[in-house]
């Protein structure tokens, strides 16, 4: 649903490690110290554990622009979760301090006296379970973090006929301490992509969040039954989610909807055309978005967008640079 939904992660370096360590390349058993190991299995029925509010029990106010600004305030820090697994990645990609390994398994240092131990689940480089154990490391946007808990990715790709397909998923469950403040961090939830490449016709990418949820101290954002849908051809693409985001910040949650379906230069630029809906308590207000040649007609010719509160004239207008704040 975020802008950076997660496309084609890399794993970690997790074949490198595995390699050098003799593990991997063998799909039979491991009580002989070679690798390969089960599949990962999809989770199933993932549900919010970390809601203390409960905040996904009560729709948040959305009847000024004031409201709709929170919950923009609210969609951006719910990126905080894709953003913090992809610093860890990045920041455990060069480890190399090898503690122990157990066919599959291989356990590094961390960068205090606990353990970080990732296992490679089938043959496939892209199935890994890592394994935190009381484990420090450095991310920019948390600092220093003590982490427990597991996180597993997966991302295999195939070819039939000449078809691309990308089917992956990744399920958090984490649990820390973030050093310098004390605060304690939760990250907990799954979510799945499927990406089609035919030889012909559009490229379509579908991400769908059962729940997704960061929870720092008492700060809560979440994402829960969400779909974004793009497809892709002629350099344009086009997009349709569903989503309900949930935050401490605005006291509940919102449902997010395209209205119209949003068109927009493929890599980047504000869309060009299309309608997302904010809907908030009662169910019938919020605010609508509209883009492009979807607006009614903006007072000023650098409009690219505008948000109007929903049963009212009350509108804001925005250009090129501000239009990036935006869902879409």
């Amino acid at each position: 649903m975020v802008k950076t939904t997660m496309v084609r992660l890399v794993a970690v370096g997790t074949v490198s490690a595995l390699a050098a360590c003799g593990g991997g390349g063998s799909s039979g058993s491991s009580d002989n110290g070679s690798g390969g190991g089960t599949p990962s299995v999809p989770p199933e029925g993932v549900g919010l554990v970390l809601d203390p509010g409960p905040f996904s029990e009560r729709r948040a106010t959305v009847e000024t622009q004031a409201d709709f600004e929170a919950v923009q305030g609210v969609f951006s820090d719910a990126d905080q979760t894709y953003l913090a697994i992809d610093e860890i990645r990045q920041e455990i990609r060069g480890w190399n301090d090898v503690v122990s390994q157990d066919g599959n398994t291989v356990t590094l240092s961390c960068d205090n006296a606990g353990t970080l131990a990732l296992t490679l689940n089938q043959e496939a480089p892209t199935d890994v379970t890592w394994q935190f154990r009381n484990c420090q490391l450095e991310v920019p946007s948390l600092n220093t973090i003590v982490l427990d808990g597991t996180y597993t990715y997966v991302n295999i790709e195939s070819e039939s006929d000449g078809t691309e397909r990308v089917d992956g998923f990744q399920e958090i469950d984490l649990t820390g301490t973030i050093v310098g403040s004390g605060e304690s961090i939760a990250m907990q939830g799954a979510d799945f992509w499927e990406i089609v490449v035919p030889p012909e016709g559009p490229r379509t990418e579908t991400y769908t969040t059962e729940a997704l949820e960061f929870l720092r101290g008492t700060d809560y954002q979440a994402i829960e039954t969400a779909e974004t849908a793009l497809s892709t051809v002629g350099g344009i693409t086009s997009v349709t989610l569903n989503a309900r985001l949930i935050g401490s910040a605005i006291d509940g949650f919102v449902d997010i909807t395209t209205e119209e379906t949003i068109q927009r230069v493929s890599g980047g630029g504000c869309p060009s055309v299309g309608i997302v809906r904010v809907v908030g308590a009662p169910e019938n207000s919020g605010v609508e978005i509209r883009y492009g040649d979807s607006m009614v007609a903006p007072l000023d010719q650098a409009t690219v967008a505008t948000t109007t509160v929903i049963g009212t004239t009350d509108t804001v207008e925005y250009d090129e640079t501000e239009c990036s704040e935006l869902i879409y």
